[in-house]
């Protein structure tokens, strides 16, 4: 669902150092009547009271926007302390909210434990400087507005979905060089997913609300990619995917663990493969589980086992053409008594998702393990998946 509510921290949002910017107040205030318009609420969220000269902040916001604009006050007996678990729940019952059609924007770290106490995603403003480097980051007011509108608001953060038995698969849009009305939007995401190009920024704020704003992220325990057909490639556009993964996984205490899945062996790559040539087996045998991964913000990996049995894991990717390569990670994480939910950027269109079926290999999930026979398998119609046309 879309965003309905925005909850906003005044220390160094809406002043700094006890001084408030006329600018930013101006921006500010046609920022929440835009929201207005959209039917999105802006409260106000601390724990002190605010005055700008001597009106409360919030009668100054309400009058200026046109629009209502209200101070939960948190330390009260109705809105309990920011840095505790769950004292946005009386806000989200009051205002008719979810948690994940809510966002956080602030910029100090009191905003940071609130956000991850809360499990809320923080946009950090950075217009009256940076304090942290947590949350996501907008420059300016109109960059917020911009995040809200282009991604927050859409209706449908999910194009295309399987649920069916263990197969969980769901993908934010459609790829495809044919169809003109997507061939550009398809072009960027493939220039900056391959050549580390286009418009990066775009598809990482794309990915991270559309796992937010779904709620993906709320019903999952731990976060890993998928790994590249070519074991020996380093740096370029995964160093960047990872830093913002990592720092989306922070914002909601769970752990992104980059090496999670090994490739071992190079693998064909499918766009250079013929159909009879593209096979499960191409991934069976050249990936496996790292049982002592490490996460992204530590260059240690764990010193005990990390114990998949009855998590949840969320696996990224950036395209699903046919579905075996994902379908093979899900058979891995299944052997080791995870449930798997496989997420991609876009989904090729007009062809299906190939799923091992009805059984998978027997699979020794953390050490390479040589697949002999190409498993059978079924396929999920793509037209039967899109959630809005079926």
């Amino acid at each position: 669902m879309p965003l309905k509510l925005i909850l906003m921290s005044p220390d160094g949002t809406v002043g700094a150092n006890g001084q408030a910017d006329d600018d930013v107040l101006r921006d500010l205030c046609l920022f929440i009547r835009r929201m207005a318009t959209h039917g999105v609420q802006v409260g106000l969220w601390s724990r002190t009271l605010k005055l700008l000269n001597t009106d409360p902040l919030e009668a100054y916001l309400s009058r200026e926007s046109g629009a209502q604009v209200k101070h939960f006050q948190a330390g009260t007996a109705q809105y309990p302390t920011r840095q505790q678990s769950g004292p946005v729940d009386p806000i989200l019952a009051e205002t008719g909210a979810s948690r994940h059609e809510t966002i956080l924007v602030g910029s100090q770290t009191a905003d940071m434990r609130a956000g991850v106490n809360n499990k809320l995603l923080l946009i950090r403003p950075a217009w009256y400087g940076d304090e942290m480097d947590y949350g996501f980051r907008v420059q300016s007011i109109g960059e917020l507005a911009r995040f809200c509108e282009v991604f927050a608001l859409r209706q449908h953060p999910i194009y295309w979905s399987i649920d069916s038995g263990t197969v969980h698969v769901r993908s934010m849009g459609p790829f495809s060089t044919y169809f003109e009305e997507i061939a550009e939007y398809g072009a960027d995401a493939r220039r900056v997913a391959k050549e580390n190009r286009g418009d990066p920024n775009f598809w990482f704020f794309a990915v991270v609300s559309a796992l937010y704003f779904s709620g993906i992220v709320h019903d999952v325990d731990y976060i890993c990619p998928f790994p590249g057909h070519d074991p020996a490639a380093i740096g370029g556009i995964r160093e960047l995917v990872n830093g913002v993964m990592s720092r989306f996984g922070k914002c909601f205490n769970k752990s992104y663990f980059p090496d999670l899945i090994i490739r071992h062996t190079k693998s064909q790559k499918s766009q250079f493969l013929k159909a009879a040539e593209r096979t499960f087996l191409n991934h069976l045998n050249t990936v496996y589980l790292n049982q002592k991964p490490h996460r992204f913000d530590n260059t240690e990996p764990r010193k005990t086992p990390l114990s998949l049995s009855g998590k949840r894991m969320l696996v990224v990717d950036d395209f699903i053409t046919n579905g075996r390569s994902l379908d093979v990670a899900r058979a891995y994480l299944t052997a080791a008594g995870a449930t798997a939910v496989l997420f991609s950027w876009l989904k090729t269109v007009n062809t299906g998702f190939y799923h091992i079926w009805p059984n998978d290999p027997k699979l020794t999930p953390f050490q390479p393990r040589a697949v002999n026979t190409e498993p059978q398998s079924i396929s999920f119609d793509y037209r039967a998946c899109l959630p809005l046309y079926s």
